[in-house]
């Protein structure tokens, strides 16, 4: 049954993979703090909150009518023991000042290297680091 287990962790981690993409792009703030443990950190290139309630409020503090899509493509998510697993994603992300729908080019094209956790809400991620990986030239 360790496959199993193998592929209920890769499906659960998965999910927050496509989950934290979906929220972030909806901005829901809630749904998106919600895919995190507690105490969790979350950093976004030079930037990094740490805790559920700072991760929520980020979220909050962007809703000013401007638009952004993650593209998620390579998820990869490495159990390590029952209760842990680790994962990298690429994400190819586009954005748009409020009103407009025309980009000269993706804004970002990285990696999320994320550690996740099975809690007593089922798993989370419990850190996630966003690494530029290519940008636009500006």
């Amino acid at each position: 049954s360790g496959s199993f287990a193998q592929t209920d962790v890769y499906w659960a981690c998965s999910n927050l993979v496509t989950d934290y993409a979906y929220h972030r792009d909806q901005f829901n703030a809630e749904e998106f703090a919600n895919l995190f443990t507690e105490d969790a950190s979350l950093t976004v290139v030079s930037q990094t909150w740490v805790g559920r309630d700072n991760i929520e409020q980020r979220i909050e503090g962007l809703k000013t009518g401007s638009t952004i899509r993650h593209e998620m493509s390579t998820i990869r998510i490495v159990p390590v023991d029952e209760n842990h697993a680790t994962g990298v994603s690429y994400a190819t992300i586009y954005s748009a000042p409020a009103g407009e729908t025309s980009v000269s080019g993706f804004a970002l094209m990285g990696e999320y290297h994320d550690e996740f956790m099975r809690t007593a809400e089922g798993w989370k991620i419990s850190k996630r680091v966003l690494v530029s990986k290519y940008s636009l030239q500006r």
